[in-house]
């Protein structure tokens, strides 16, 4: 049952994760809270990377043998991300687009 917590919560976190960058990268938003080179092709493949992630993990966490504790594990991995991505999404965490002197 800890493997189903462990990988579902992965799974949820992944999932949560992936999904705002595919869809940003897939309308052509090249901003992300990602520390690699802005762009709308990559949102899209690190969307997608993260999803297939989310696959694999709830694939391996057998949710359907405990899913009393597999889907709220997943449910809080969901809200995790969401909750930092409300924090972090458009506040430019990695200073790219602040001059160096402002960056303190």
């Amino acid at each position: 049952m800890l493997t189903t917590l462990l990988l579902a919560f992965a799974a949820g976190f992944c999932a949560g994760n992936g999904l705002p960058y595919y869809t940003a990268g897939s309308t052509g938003e090249k901003s992300s809270p990602s520390p690699w080179r802005e762009s709308a092709a990559g949102n899209v493949l690190t969307g997608s990377f993260l999803l297939a992630a989310a696959a694999v993990c709830w694939h391996y966490a057998h949710v359907s043998d405990h899913p009393a504790a597999g889907w709220p594990a997943t449910a809080v991995g969901v809200v995790l991300v969401g909750l930092i991505h409300a924090r972090l999404w458009r506040r430019d965490p990695w200073h790219r687009n602040t001059p160096p002197d402002a960056q303190n």
